[in-house]
């Protein structure tokens, strides 16, 4: 009855006074936009609410906080697995401007090399597009250049745009643009080498919790049956764990900061 009752209240409130965007899509008819953090916030203090007075306390305190620590172990993958991909993509842009100013040095043209380029690497399929076709190949290169990785691209297309304009020589220019991203690129590996630390240091913060329980036992206690069937129990396991994660987060914020400042 309690679930039923925030339920109907719930809606009550929606159905009352909808939010202004939900009349606007409901009367021009347009696609539902992706929830928001705020309406993702509100599902699930709904959830947990919900949960607490229908499910046993306890348990119910100890589930939310192991899903916590799960949620935010996966959303740091992810970060994780972001940040490889980008630096896969810089490396390799960084492979395509080398072999750019080698093909300009051995007296190959601009198109040309930049059509091979391409060829090669896969990563300036439109702008050897535009350039087979006599289109903008600046303006091809800077929007290659928008992906995650790829923002030495709008580098490349500047100079592209500069020698075009100004009759300057393109090599010249891309050597200056590779010598340049060749330190950047040594000052970001030497960086992430300084915050490694740091953040394995997050991801042991986040192990505590069950670490704590698994050391209880081995010293003869039953931390488990405590978490599990007491109230007290259980809310110092989810205080633990929101220490925990806010502490990781703060490490992983700082780590992003220094990496940022490149």
């Amino acid at each position: 009855m309690s679930l039923l009752a925030a339920v109907l209240a719930a809606a009550a409130v929606l159905v009352g006074r909808p939010p202004s965007s939900w009349v606007r899509i409901r009367v021009s008819g347009a696609a539902w936009p992706r929830p928001g953090r705020r309406e993702l916030w509100l599902v699930i203090a709904s959830a947990l609410v919900a949960s607490l007075l229908v499910l046993p306390p306890a348990p119910t305190i100890v589930a939310w906080a192991a899903s916590a620590i799960a949620a935010s172990t996966a959303l740091r993958w992810t970060r994780a697995a972001s940040r490889r991909r980008r630096t896969v993509e810089r490396d390799r842009c960084q492979a395509v401007i080398d072999g750019l100013v080698t093909e300009l040095r051995s007296g190959v043209p601009p198109v040309l090399a930049l059509q091979r380029a391409a060829a090669e690497s896969g990563a300036l399929a439109s702008a050897a597009t535009a350039a087979g076709g006599g289109g903008d190949v600046a303006s091809a290169l800077m929007a290659e250049g928008g992906r995650p990785g790829a923002e030495p691209l709008r580098s490349v297309g500047q100079a592209w745009a500069v020698s075009e304009a100004c009759g300057a020589p393109l090599v010249a220019t891309l050597e200056r643009v590779r010598e340049a991203l060749r330190e950047e690129r040594e000052l970001e590996r030497e960086l992430a080498a300084g915050v490694a630390p740091a953040r394995a240091t997050a991801a042991l913060m986040v192990a505590m919790p069950p670490l704590g329980l698994g050391l209880g036992s081995g010293l003869g206690v039953d931390p488990v049956e405590v978490v599990l069937t007491t109230v007290p129990g259980a809310l110092c396991v989810a205080a633990g764990t929101g220490f925990a994660l806010v502490g990781m987060r703060w490490i992983e914020l700082i780590a992003d900061r220094v990496e940022a400042g490149v």
